[in-house]
């Protein structure tokens, strides 16, 4: 007697899931590491729709988190069924800022915001993030920083979400469609390597920075400091417009480095990032690079709202 034997199939970390009607096209970039969906909507109108849609494959994937970035006029339509807005990439189209609206999957009715308790955590966090940045000055004399290529950082990426749980943050995984990315190892004199990443999309002019590790002491901020500085540096040199990242609230190591590089945060966001193993309140930093009428917009006075 033979029993057949059912292939064994993988899910992608991340898949690309479109929803298309005669009056609708949206598009949904599912991310099964950092349970977030990022939803790319190419088309005006039939907002129910679209929003029984996106629920129903959260619920599926055990999502929680859904966000959209969309034009100033668009932010409106999507609040009224549910999302809500929490924060603002400048230059993210270039010439106009993203406004980012998000959406907690729950069994609550109600949109889930961030509480006041998490307010009062992220001022006293950026209170401690400008002080501290002081000290980052002339980081750079004391951090190796370099581009590597995609396997070693896929590689260094796989060791830490399987051995370092705890550590984990970054998946660089793709947020956007048809976008690059480039990677860098950045190592303190005394310390370990970290890894940073950007993904850029050069139609738009914005990119998604991402680091590797959570910093776990003041003494990995140095390298987080000196590769970001670096990624933005060489973003600008591509003419990219704006840099955003995510970062759990309440944490000033990496704050702390935020600052330093000449990020501000732009927004909050409810149950906004996995940050070893754990879903999390986050703060939205953007860095706008250059002015693309011409010029340098980049203030880097590192401080932030």
């Amino acid at each position: 007697m033979t029993r057949a034997r059912a292939a064994k199939t993988t899910e992608p970390v991340v898949e690309e899931l479109q929803f298309r009607s005669d009056n609708a096209f949206l598009c949904l970039l599912v991310n099964r590491r950092t349970k977030m969906i990022r939803v790319i909507d190419f088309r005006a109108g039939a907002l129910p729709a679209k929003r029984l849609f996106i629920q129903s494959v959260a619920q599926r994937e055990g999502v929680e988190k859904v966000i959209l970035l969309v034009e100033k006029d668009e932010v409106s339509s999507w609040t009224r069924v549910g999302f809500v807005r929490e924060g603002t990439v400048p230059g993210f189209y270039k010439r106009s800022d993203g406004h980012l609206v998000g959406c907690v999957i729950s069994d609550k009715t109600a949109s889930v915001e961030v509480s006041d308790a998490t307010q009062r955590l992220v001022e006293r966090t950026l209170n401690a993030a400008r002080k501290g940045a002081r000290d980052y000055d002339d980081v750079e004399r004391s951090v190796t920083v370099k581009e590597i290529p995609e396997k070693v950082a896929m590689r260094a990426r796989d060791q830490v979400w399987s051995k370092q749980a705890s550590s984990a943050f970054g998946g660089f995984d793709t947020f956007g469609r048809n976008a690059n990315r480039v990677y860098y190892e950045t190592t303190p004199r005394r310390g370990k390597p970290n890894y940073l990443s950007a993904e850029f999309q050069d139609c738009f002019g914005h990119s998604l920075v991402e680091i590797l590790r959570m910093p776990h002491a003041d003494h990995d901020v140095p390298g987080l400091v000196g590769g970001l500085r670096r990624v933005c540096d060489d973003l600008k040199a591509r003419e990219i417009v704006s840099a955003f990242c995510f970062a759990p609230a309440g944490d000033v190591p990496l704050s702390t480095a935020f600052v330093a590089s000449g990020f501000r945060k732009t927004g909050l966001l409810a149950h906004g990032v996995l940050a070893g193993g754990e879903r999390t309140d986050a703060v939205l930093w953007s860095r706008k690079l250059v002015d693309p009428s011409g010029g340098s917009d980049d203030l880097f006075n590192g401080e932030g709202d």
